[in-house]
């Protein structure tokens, strides 16, 4: 008989393969969903989509809206934006 922690791990092991073969099955991303959720108490925002969902709490969030200028300017320089029209053509 498996033991506590085998059976632990075998659970684990089957969710991770169902959120993996979801998230391979997307067809198009899907628009990111933001819950407002608890943990121990707390509040959580929980992001979910087309990507492994992740949790920001306060603390984290109230840092990003801090230094939000920086990460807009990252985004700028690091995603794959299409270029927008210019009126001279």
């Amino acid at each position: 008989m498996p033991s506590k922690d085998e059976q632990d791990m075998l659970r684990r092991l089957r969710e991770l393969e169902e959120e993996n073969a979801r998230l391979r099955s997307a067809t198009k991303p899907a628009k990111p969903t933001v819950t407002e959720t608890e943990y121990k108490g707390h509040p959580t925002l929980t992001f979910e989509g087309a990507f492994r969902p992740f949790s920001l709490g306060l603390k984290k969030l109230l840092v990003i809206r801090e230094v939000w200028p920086e990460v807009e300017a990252f985004l700028e320089r690091h995603s794959e934006v299409t270029p927008k029209p210019t009126d001279d053509h």
